[in-house]
């Protein structure tokens, strides 16, 4: 099981796993968004941390994980956007 309270480690054993994955912060209008970088693509910690993703995580399907975004996804937590009084 991957514990997704320390993402440096997680981007450690991801990298040692042969994927390319760094811990990251993504700053936006609303502040900060801790995450990973795997390749191209940014993975917040809220949505790496959803139930539904668990078993993808632990495959390191980070391609299976894209696939089950909704069409208006962002990487605000849907809590925040809602907050926030944003669709986006």
């Amino acid at each position: 099981m991957i514990r997704l309270d320390d993402l440096g480690q997680v981007a450690e054993d991801l990298r040692k796993r042969g994927v390319v994955a760094e811990y990251s912060f993504l700053y936006g209008p609303h502040g900060c968004v801790e995450g990973l970088d795997v390749g191209d693509d940014f993975f917040p910690q809220w949505e790496l941390s959803l139930a539904e993703n668990a078993e993808l995580l632990e495959r390191a399907d980070f391609e299976g994980i894209k696939q089950r975004r909704a069409p208006d996804w962002s990487v605000e937590p849907p809590a925040r956007r809602k907050a926030a009084g944003s669709s986006r």
